[in-house]
């Protein structure tokens, strides 16, 4: 009789290693490449990583590891290595935790967290030292006992949260380059330093008092530090596959290609090989067996919603597939965040390939997950409705495509623009251009945006199983002028062999009575 396979429990909603190994979770060992940046001896380190990705629970690993309680580390790898197992006084603070609504809240809860760090340890810091000599003081203290270990969790928290209030961002910022100056002058007492973040400001702006902080976002030593591999996901979770394929009627290996599909992709670095699956996403799909967005509607940060919206020209980028230098993907400045790297580093998009001779990257989605999500969440962001809206007006527009209904294709787009205020649309034809761009990206269609023939630009070309649509747009315009351009240009021509109808569609965008008003015009080619 087969022996009954004991099931651990799934970890999606545990980031605290300790609870993990006593409560019976499963823990996806990272303790070799954590032995491995440390073998390095780089101390200092710094490590931007999407939302939900692992980074609190590997600031849980790194306490209990500097704590030196090596009984919560048996049948791990780091348990069989050289590891010096010693214990070392931790200033462990998480910025998702700490009050940040405004300099003065910032200033008076990082004070009330050293405090209770110091009462810990049994020693005492003046209250009436600015912050920066209290974090120094704390240091100094604790360092009589062993050197210190500073441990930052989600250190931006205090910055992103405030990008549509710059105000507030500022103060904030200086309350912090004042914190970490605490440290300057205190290396002899520092035995790491371990940062993390979603977003990665430049160092000089926040971590000037920490000399040599090192990077490794971006760097072979972290790739597979969080996150899940496939040799790790078919190691750890074969039991919840197995069960997920029986009660479904499924195979593993069809549950693991539709892991794959939705939630594998990420590729941090230049020379990754293996892409890595979102963590969140996994343990979701698992527990709850069927697919689902699942780590993007857990939340997507408002301040892209923002930036979106003022850099909605960048967007186009996204579907163009461009390239980017190493030097662009790198730091920015509070007042300055270019939109396509804060997409990286939020994982909305991933590497998709590296050439070493122009030091470039070519961005994507990782995986349909995001794909899917986030081009809805890019139109309501854009047209300022919501998602429900978005996701009716799609369902419209596909069967009305799919069925050659144009009238009503045209004006699901009417129904669509109208809930816009007039005061929130951008007087761009740029701006419209990107909308249905990516309104056509949620067809469920073959779609081709800024086409090139030898007499100018098709702005989009949507094809089905029977016909070709060649779409112009116009900005205070007649929709007959852009019908007329496609004739006169003949953006037609090179779709004449195909087999299929030809469909010539004139969209215009006029401004009327304060209100937006979208205007279509039609004609099919006779054959």
């Amino acid at each position: 009789m087969p022996k009954e396979v004991v099931m651990k429990y799934l970890p999606r909603d545990v980031s605290t290693f300790a609870t993990m190994i006593k409560e019976d979770y499963v823990y996806v060992d990272k303790t070799k490449y954590i032995y491995d940046l440390y073998s390095q001896k780089d101390r200092y380190h710094f490590l931007s990583r999407p939302r939900r990705f692992g980074k609190s629970l590997l600031i849980s690993t790194l306490k209990e590891l500097f704590s030196g309680n090596e009984e919560l580390f048996q049948g791990l790898w780091i348990a069989k290595s050289d590891y010096q197992w010693r214990n070392y006084p931790i200033i462990d603070l998480d910025f998702s935790v700490i009050a940040h609504r405004s300099a003065e809240m910032l200033e008076i809860s990082l004070r009330n967290h050293l405090s209770k760090i110091a009462i810990h340890y049994d020693v005492t810091i003046d209250n009436t030292l600015t912050l920066e000599d209290q974090l120094g003081t704390l240091i100094e203290k604790l360092g009589q006992i062993n050197k210190v270990v500073l441990l930052i969790d989600e250190y931006d928290q205090p910055l992103i949260s405030h990008l549509d209030n710059l105000d507030i961002a500022y103060a904030n910022r200086q309350i912090l380059q004042g914190f970490y100056k605490g440290i300057k002058g205190h290396d002899a007492y520092m035995q790491a330093i371990f940062i993390t973040g979603v977003s990665k400001f430049s160092k000089t702006s926040i971590f000037s008092g920490i000399n040599n902080l090192n990077d490794i976002s971006m760097t072979s030593l972290s790739s597979q530090l969080l996150g899940y591999t496939k040799q790790e996901i078919e190691t750890n979770f074969s039991p919840f596959i197995e069960s997920f394929a029986r009660q479904k009627k499924r195979t593993p290996k069809a549950i693991m290609e539709e892991m794959e599909e939705w939630y594998d992709g990420y590729r941090f670095s230049e020379d990754d090989i293996e892409k890595i699956y979102n963590p969140f996403s996994v343990t979701n799909y698992l527990k709850d067996q069927k697919r689902k967005n699942y780590w993007f509607e857990s939340g997507t940060p408002t301040f892209l919603v923002t930036l979106m919206k003022k850099q909605f020209e960048a967007i186009e980028d996204i579907e163009d597939g461009g390239e980017i230098s190493s030097t662009a993907l790198g730091t920015f400045e509070i007042d300055n965040i270019p939109l396509i790297p804060l997409l990286f580093q939020t994982g909305y998009l991933t590497i998709k390939t590296y050439d070493p001779i122009t030091d470039k990257f070519t961005l994507g989605y990782p995986n349909a997950e995001v794909s899917e999500a986030f081009r809805k969440y890019i139109v309501v962001a854009l047209t300022r409705t919501n998602i429900v809206s978005v996701e009716k007006a799609t369902s419209q527009l596909a069967h009305a495509i799919n069925n050659n209904d144009v009238d009503k294709f045209c004006s699901t787009l009417q129904s669509l623009f109208a809930h816009i205020p007039y005061n929130l649309h951008i007087d761009q034809e740029k701006y419209y251009h990107s909308l249905f761009q990516f309104l056509g990206t949620l067809l469920g269609m073959e779609m081709q945006s800024e086409v090139v023939t030898d007499k100018g630009r098709i702005d989009l070309v949507l094809t089905t199983k029977t016909h070709i649509y060649i779409f112009e747009l116009k900005l205070r315009q007649k929709p007959e002028d852009a019908l007329k351009q496609i004739e006169e240009r003949g953006y037609y021509e090179r779709f004449l062999m195909q087999g299929k109808k030809i469909v010539l569609v004139g969209v215009a965008f006029n401004h009327v009575h304060e209100r937006l008003s979208l205007d279509c015009t039609w004609k099919e080619l006779q054959d």
